[in-house]
């Protein structure tokens, strides 16, 4: 039995997905639709709102523009947690998480299970294919699933407010309760959007940092080591978002450079107009063709 958690910006999911649900999932089942049209949720305290309403043991967190390729989805969920070890499992996540404010994916390797579409039309679907199961330190948002006895221990953290970060502040809580996470190979789902990063992306990001640093750098792998030019690359991008969304760096921007990067601080300040200058050349060409 499975509860299905979904915030809506709308008063209801779409017909298609419902059906969708309905097709594939394979088990005993309730939707739970956080109705947040009018915008009085951020995803965390609709989650939790999600979680009080549910009826079934299996939790599972979903967004709305997903569709499901997989038949009977909702039972391999089930036999996923039926190992009280696991406490979340998800279809794209990482081994490792930066002590820099950076989403996950900026630590390679990571691990994908879905076919993921774009809002760009013009940009092919891709489609990436786990071959096992992985264990990791945090999985992304779009879908995941964890049991009513973690979330005895765990609940979502309404103080950051938003919609960026609930999965990863979810994710830190689970590992740190001493539950295994993982990344799931035998279910497949589409998901129609990719997240955006701008002036709400980066305050949660800071939130997320600040709450977290003391457990920053984060793995399950601590014998392997993160080079330190995917730390150079982070910050750069960090101190990217922060000029093109005109966003003032903050104090603890530079704290927190320092803090991973020491000396290599300088590199990825002058690394940021050389990306400036690469992406303005990008959109002449893609306006010249």
């Amino acid at each position: 039995m499975l509860s299905i958690i979904i915030c809506s910006s709308k008063e209801d999911i779409s017909q298609v997905l419902r059906k969708n649900i309905e097709a594939t999932v394979g088990i005993t089942h309730e939707v739970i639709v956080i109705n947040n049209s009018q915008r009085h949720y951020s995803m965390f305290s609709a989650y939790n709102e999600g979680v009080r309403r549910a009826k079934f043991d299996n939790l599972c967190f979903c967004h709305q523009d997903v569709r499901f390729h997989s038949g009977g989805w909702g039972k391999k969920i089930a036999a996923h947690l039926e190992d009280r070890d696991t406490g979340l499992i998800g279809l794209a996540g990482s081994f490792y998480l930066l002590d820099i404010p950076a989403p996950w994916f900026k630590a390679k390797p990571y691990f994908k299970n879905l076919i993921q579409s774009y809002r760009d039309s013009k940009r092919l679907a891709n489609k990436y294919e786990l071959q096992k199961d992985e264990d990791v330190i945090c999985v992304d948002g779009f879908f995941f699933c964890s049991r009513k006895d973690v979330f005895q221990k765990v609940r979502f953290d309404e103080l950051y407010g938003g919609f960026h970060f609930y999965d990863l502040d979810i994710s830190m809580q689970i590992h740190e309760s001493g539950y295994r996470i993982k990344v799931i190979s035998d279910i497949t789902v589409k998901h129609f959007s990719t997240g955006t990063m701008k002036k709400r992306w980066i305050h949660a990001a800071y939130m997320f940092y600040d709450k977290w640093k003391d457990h920053l750098p984060a793995t399950i792998y601590p014998e392997i080591k993160i080079e330190t030019q995917v730390r150079i690359k982070a910050f750069r991008d960090l101190l990217y978002l922060h000029f093109v969304n005109l966003v003032p760096l903050k104090e603890q921007t530079m704290k927190s450079g320092w803090r991973a990067l020491r000396l290599n601080i300088i590199t990825a300040m002058l690394l940021v107009p050389v990306k400036l200058l690469l992406n303005a050349v990008k959109s002449l060409f893609h306006i010249m063709h």
